[in-house]
């Protein structure tokens, strides 16, 4: 009886020292926990927002005269009558002084395909193209030049009009005023983040600035290396700016 006491004593010492110990190595995980938090939480990184919306002042359009010929100097004397032809519709609309750019004739040589999807070596004509551009401040002019283009194909014309491009030339001064909206922003979100934390916010540590997206109005479409949307005459010009401060609690 007397052993049995004994051992249940020792037992209870042991449960108490472990259960001592246990304690004494919570308490110093948490303390440490603890450290590492409040070392973590000496700064704040917030993202500020920023954008604003522009109206297109300059365009472009572009289009490309394609003939397919047998013989090549025929091939050329028709590419040269469709040229004429494309250019008295520029200048008719856009006037004789008009920026328009006519390129250089490519050609392509074009011969027989046999059994199997192979060549023969056998020339059974030529493709000869030849691109043009108009660049201009006037938006109205661009877009009506792209829908006359087209209108060249009923008279013989093979003529591909892409659609226009459009371009807003001050672009550098819009991100300046946007990159100093975007840090505004992201002043605001970090005081009240450190309102509702209990910290103060302190000096500057680090900014950098991300891409700037250009796009359509209304359009939630992002690319990691930047977008510039040329299709609309309207844009949207979003800038993302990434803060970091100092905090420090009340």
């Amino acid at each position: 009886m007397r052993n049995q006491v004994g051992s249940t004593t020792l037992g209870m010492l042991l449960l108490g020292l472990t259960l001592a110990l246990g304690l004494v190595v919570s308490a110093f995980v948490v303390s440490g926990s603890l450290e590492r938090i409040k070392l973590a939480g000496d700064k704040i990184m917030v993202k500020g927002y920023a954008e604003e919306r522009v109206v297109s002042d300059a365009g472009t359009w572009r289009g490309t005269v394609t003939v397919r010929a047998s013989d090549l100097q025929a091939g050329y004397r028709e590419l040269e009558k469709d040229t004429a032809r494309v250019k008295q519709m520029l200048e008719a609309a856009a006037g004789s002084g008009a920026a328009v750019s006519v390129a250089s004739v490519t050609t392509r040589t074009v011969y027989e395909t046999g059994p199997g999807g192979t060549q023969t070596g056998r020339v059974t004509g030529y493709e000869l193209e030849r691109g043009f551009e108009l660049n201009s401040s006037d938006i109205k002019l661009i877009t009506r030049i792209a829908g006359d283009a087209s209108s060249l194909i009923s008279e013989g014309v093979n003529i591909n009009s892409f659609p226009p491009q459009y371009f807003f030339d001050d672009l550098n001064a819009v991100k300046v005023r946007l990159i100093g909206a975007a840090t505004k922003d992201a002043q605001l979100r970090a005081e009240q983040f450190a309102k509702n934390s209990g910290v103060t916010v302190g000096p500057l540590r680090s900014a950098s600035q991300g891409v700037f997206q250009i796009t359509r109005p209304n359009s939630t479409d992002t690319a990691d290396y930047g977008s510039y949307d040329t299709s609309t005459v309207e844009k949207v010009v979003k800038a993302v700016v990434t803060v970091e401060y100092s905090v420090a609690r009340k």
